[in-house]
C-alpha cells in the first residue's frame, strides 16, 4: 500500500524497471529505487509517510478464513464459526432473525444483535446501554445486567465457565440469549424491534485466539473477533464505541478490579506495567505483547487497555470507518442528550418524544466505580502522558478527529 502510493506520486519506479531485462534486476532496482524515492522525492513527507502506514496497517487481507474443525463441539474444543451455515437472514424484520425449523412443521425464530456496543471497558458503556435501552424499539439480553453476554471475549474460550459452571458456549448458546426479543417480534410481527450485545470487552480482549483452529502453529493471530462477525452477518453490523481519556479511564478501571484503592498504588504499579510492556516490546510484536495472555495475567494494571489504536487496527481491517459509531465519555458526561440522539440516528431508528428523552436523561448512573481515593498524581500523569502519546495520535489519525488527543482534557 505504501510502496504503491510512493511509486505513483514520485513515478519513475515504471521507466526504471521496464528497462531491466531480468526478474531478479528488476527486484533490485525497486529495493534500491524505493530507498531513493523516500530519500529524494520532494512530493512525500515524513509525515506523508507515517499517515500512509497507518493506513497500510488497516487494509485486511482479503483472503478469506475457510472450515477447518467440524468436530470441535463434539471434543469441547472452541467452535469453529466458520463450519456454520445459518440461513439468510429474513429481509422483513430490522433485527437479523431467521427461523429455524422442526418436524411438524414448527419453527421458531432465532436471532443475533442487531448491535453492538463493544467498547471500552470503564468508559460509560454501561449506563449508555442502559439509557438506549429506554428505547421502545431496542430490547435487552438474558446476559449480565440485561446487556453484556461476554461471549466473543470469554465465554466461548472457556475464561468464566468455572466461576459459571460451564462448558465452552457456542453460537447456539449465545442465540439463546435473545430468545425473549425473538419471541417479542415473531408474536406481535414487529420488524422494527431490534437488540445489542453490550460487552465492551469485545473490542480487546483476544486473548483466546491460540485456540481459534484457523490461528493454529501461528506466533500472532490471522482470524479473531471481527473475522467471526463478518462471516456471520456477511457484512458489517453496527458497532459502537466510547472511549475515555485513557489515564482516568485506568485509574477508574485499576480501582473498581481491587488491583488497589489510592493514588500512592496506582504510581506504583503503572511504572511496573509500563515497564513490563516495554520489556516485552523489546523482544516481541505489538499485537503480541497486548494479546498475551500470560501478559495479561502478570500486569498489576491493565495499561494496555488505553492503547486505542492496537484494538482499532484489528476491527478497521475487516469493517470500514462507516460501520462505527465513536463518541467520547467526555461528551457523553457534558451533552449525554447529544450523544444519545447521535446513536438512535447510527442505529437508524427514530428519536425519542421530550417526555420520554427527559426520564432517560433523569435515570440513575449505572456501574459507577466506588472507593475511589483522590485522583491520579501529578507524576504518574505526567509518564502516563507519556507512554500513552504515540497511541492517542495513531487513534486521532485512525479516527480522522483530533478529539482523541485528548487535548481539551489536558489544558
Amino acid at each position: 500500500m505504501l510502496w504503491t502510493e510512493v511509486t505513483s506520486r514520485c513515478g519513475f519506479v515504471k521507466l526504471l524497471t521496464s528497462s531491466v531485462g531480468t526478474r531478479t534486476m528488476r527486484t533490485w532496482v525497486l529495493l534500491l529505487s524505493g530507498a531513493v524515492l523516500v530519500l529524494v522525492c520532494t512530493q512525500l513527507s515524513w509525515s506523508n509517510v507515517s499517515r500512509m502506514s497507518i493506513q497500510s496497517a488497516t487494509v485486511y487481507d482479503t483472503a478469506e478464513p475457510s472450515c477447518i474443525d467440524r468436530l470441535a463441539p463434539k471434543y469441547n474444543r472452541v467452535e469453529d464459526i466458520f463450519c456454520l451455515n445459518l440461513p439468510k437472514f429474513l429481509p422483513q424484520f430490522k433485527n437479523p432473525c431467521f427461523y429455524e425449523y422442526f418436524l411438524m412443521g414448527k419453527r421458531k425464530l432465532r436471532c443475533l444483535p442487531y448491535f453492538y456496543i463493544i467498547g471500552m471497558d470503564k468508559s460509560g458503556s454501561t449506563d449508555l446501554h442502559g439509557r438506549i435501552a429506554k428505547h421502545p424499539l431496542i430490547y435487552g439480553n438474558a446476559g449480565e445486567m440485561d446487556k453484556e453476554t461476554q461471549f466473543w471475549s470469554w465465554s466461548r474460550y472457556g475464561f468464566m465457565n468455572k466461576r459459571r459452571g460451564l462448558m465452552k458456549t457456542t453460537l447456539d448458546n449465545y442465540m439463546d440469549l435473545f430468545s425473549q426479543t425473538a419471541q417479542v417480534i415473531d408474536a406481535h410481527n414487529d420488524t422494527e424491534i431490534i437488540t445489542g450485545d453490550a460487552t465492551p470487552m469485545d473490542l480487546w480482549d483476544f486473548r483466546g485466539w491460540p485456540m481459534i483452529p484457523q490461528n493454529s502453529d501461528l506466533n500472532e493471530p490471522w482470524v479473531l473477533t471481527p473475522h467471526f462477525l463478518k462471516y456471520i452477518y456477511k457484512g458489517a453490523p453496527k458497532l459502537i464505541i466510547q472511549f475515555r481519556e485513557p489515564i482516568d479511564r485506568l485509574y477508574s478501571d485499576y480501582v473498581f478490579l481491587d488491583y488497589g484503592k489510592d493514588p500512592l498504588e496506582f504510581h506504583k504499579h503503572s511504572l511496573q506495567a509500563i515497564d513490563m510492556m516495554n520489556a516485552c516490546l523489546k523482544n516481541h510484536s505489538t499485537r503480541f505483547c497486548y494479546f498475551d495472555y500470560n501478559m495479561y495475567q502478570k500486569l498489576p494494571a491493565r495499561i494496555h487497555l488505553g492503547c486505542y489504536s492496537v484494538f482499532l487496527k484489528e476491527w478497521f481491517r475487516v469493517f470500514p470507518r462507516s460501520a462505527f459509531h465513536v463518541t467520547r465519555t467526555t461528551e457523553y458526561k457534558n451533552d449525554m442528550e447529544g450523544t444519545l440522539k447521535g446513536v438512535f440516528d447510527f442505529l437508524e431508528i427514530p428519536q425519542l418524544s421530550k417526555t420520554l428523552m427527559a426520564d432517560v436523561l433523569n435515570q440513575t448512573k449505572r456501574h459507577v466505580t466506588a472507593e475511589k481515593k483522590g485522583v491520579a498524581l501529578p507524576e504518574t500523569v505526567k509518564v502516563l502522558r507519556e507512554f500513552y502519546a504515540d497511541c492517542n495520535k495513531e487513534t486521532a489519525e485512525l479516527l480522522g478527529d483530533d478529539r482523541f488527543l485528548w487535548k481539551d482534557h489536558y489544558s
